[in-house]
């Protein structure tokens, strides 16, 4: 009898006759037999499985943008705060349009703002939702207008750097919602402050609308951070 020799066809996983093509059918084939699967080999040296390395880094990813997403409000609830000024009321100190950004932690704590500070506060108008002007006199300190246009704390003239030259200080018309008339000397009370705009002619402040309660000021102004070009701390 002939010898036959065999070889296993390494793609189809059964065996042919040596020098013979496997057999071509378009019939159905039989089940072939598999293989048990051999157990998983640990990565050899210079190899590793980068799954968990993977997951690892998308957690520790997500953990640090949500802790620099709660960092972030923290800062602004609790200590600075960006604004952005509308209006001209602070020239020429701040420029319309110019973003500054207020200290708030001061405030929080019960402090009081000092004279000459810029502060943020709630408009006692309601007609905007925040306000920016300079802080001129605080509480027990007496401020009045003289009839040729400056400004004295205390008997004393107050020296007005931050105006324009030759600009003057006059009353304003009250609001209509203050609770009393305001005249001048005026004597700050306990707890609040008497503010006004740099930009004395096109400010309504203090002089329309009283002083301002310290519990309504939201932070102190201390620097301009955008444009760039006026980068500048806030005096």
């Amino acid at each position: 009898m002939n010898r036959q020799s065999y070889q296993r066809h390494p793609q189809q996983g059964h065996y042919t006759q040596q020098g013979h093509p496997p057999h071509q059918s378009h019939r159905q084939e039989p089940l072939q037999h598999v293989n048990p699967p051999q157990p998983k080999q640990a990565p050899s040296d210079g190899e590793s499985d980068t799954r968990g390395v993977t997951g690892k880094w998308l957690v520790e990813t997500l953990g640090l943008v949500v802790l620099a997403f709660v960092i972030a409000m923290g800062v602004r609830m609790f200590i600075v705060e960006p604004y952005r000024i509308p209006t001209g009321s602070m020239l020429p100190t701040i420029q319309i349009d110019d973003h500054i950004m207020i200290y708030r932690l001061g405030t929080h704590l019960g402090s009081t703002p000092d004279p000459l500070d810029i502060v943020v506060f709630h408009d006692p108008t309601d007609m905007f939702p925040s306000l920016v002007k300079r802080v001129i006199a605080t509480e027990g300190q007496v401020i009045d207008l003289t009839p040729e246009g400056h400004v004295t704390i205390d008997g004393q003239l107050l020296n007005e750097p931050y105006i324009e030259e030759g600009s003057l200080t006059f009353p304003l018309q009250p609001e209509a919602n203050l609770r009393e008339p305001l005249t001048f000397p005026y004597a700050v009370p306990a707890d609040h402050i008497f503010v006004m705009g740099d930009n004395r002619q096109r400010s309504s402040d203090s002089r329309a609308f009283g002083s301002i309660p310290v519990s309504e000021v939201k932070g102190v102004a201390f620097f301009t951070y955008w444009p760039l070009a006026h980068f500048s701390t806030l005096e």
